[in-house]
């Protein structure tokens, strides 16, 4: 492999996570926060890894204030994640929840002496008619999130089959609650990230491989085609972004889990140029490579140090490529 070609392997895994769809650091510690998405064979939850250990992760822990933040332990379904740091040994995490109804988890998680704990919590219900997938914190301490779809609508797949309209993206403030954010309308509305004043966020247009940077109002400013289903996003330190997602037909990827069918696995990761949307691959692999490592179906990816540590809505483990 020359220096120029992306991996398209892991150089290795962190273990004891399943379905681990979304990821978040902490700010300021080595903490990484995993979002193990719900099946039908692993109920949903929270993982928790020290990034400087990097070899397994655990469940995180919630005390009994925290439980006001989820409907009940066996219903709750984690999706996508954000986290912003309240003080010193003191973070918050806002946690897109689809069990016991579309609510985003607000939770408050503290430092203990043998790690971070879920202290408290509560559930900010959404909007009729949406069906979260990411969020992203504003500078004001509220947050944006997308909806991917009308959960009422049972076309929704077809629509992502032919790029059509199925979701948007809503805003969220402690003052005047939920407002639609633009009137953008989005064929699967995914990842989101907010700049850090505010003045432009970046949404993925899942179905339609598209990218979009809107305004502070939310209108639309510019957008940029993608070859790969374009998931999460996440900031990285020299202000680029991470995106990844997965190379296939949305009809074949969406719900191919509970269909019992065979999951496509090939993916992509990316830097993203939040200011001109350039897009730089950095790893790229195909059914073969992901047959072969046991590893695909990439939702999203984190830089962790010298690595870039990539989540799966599928299998038990994340991939940790080196850079």
């Amino acid at each position: 492999m020359t220096a120029s070609t992306p991996p398209d392997r892991p150089a290795s895994f962190i273990h004891h996570v399943h379905n681990p769809e979304d990821l978040v650091a902490l700010p300021r510690t080595s903490w990484i926060i995993v979002s193990g998405m719900r099946s039908g064979q692993r109920p949903g939850r929270l993982f928790v890894v020290d990034g400087e250990r990097q070899d397994e992760a655990s469940e995180l822990r919630w005390e009994a204030a925290a439980e006001a933040g989820r409907v009940s332990r066996d219903v709750f379904d984690p999706h996508g994640i954000a986290a912003r740091r309240l003080a010193p040994g003191r973070f918050e995490l806002l946690v897109v929840d689809h069990g016991g109804g579309e609510a985003i988890a607000r939770l408050v998680i503290e430092m203990r002496d043998d790690g971070p704990v879920i202290a408290s919590g509560d559930r900010i219900v959404q909007p009729p008619r949406t069906s979260a997938n990411a969020v992203a914190y504003l500078p004001d301490a509220g947050f944006v999130m997308t909806s991917m779809f009308d959960p009422t609508d049972s076309a929704f797949v077809e629509k992502f089959a032919q790029a059509e309209k199925t979701g948007q993206v809503w805003r969220w403030s402690t003052s005047t609650g939920w407002s639609r954010f633009g009137a953008l309308q989005l064929s699967g509305a995914n990842g989101i990230a907010a700049s850090a004043d505010g003045a432009s966020v970046i949404v993925c247009e899942w179905a339609a491989r598209r990218v979009w940077r809107l305004g502070a109002d939310g209108a639309p400013v510019a957008s940029a085609e993608t070859d790969f289903l374009p998931d999460n996003l996440r900031w990285t330190a020299d202000g680029h972004l991470l995106l990844a997602g997965q190379r296939a037909r949305p009809e074949a990827l969406f719900g191919c889990v509970a269909r019992g069918e065979r999951c496509p696995l090939a993916f992509k990761v990316a830097r993203l140029d939040p200011d001109s949307l350039d897009i730089t691959p950095l790893i790229e692999t195909d059914e073969h490579a992901a047959a072969e490592s046991g590893f695909g179906g990439a939702t999203g990816a984190l830089e962790v140090g010298e690595a870039i540590w990539v989540g799966s809505f599928t299998g038990t483990r994340i991939g940790v490529f080196a850079r």
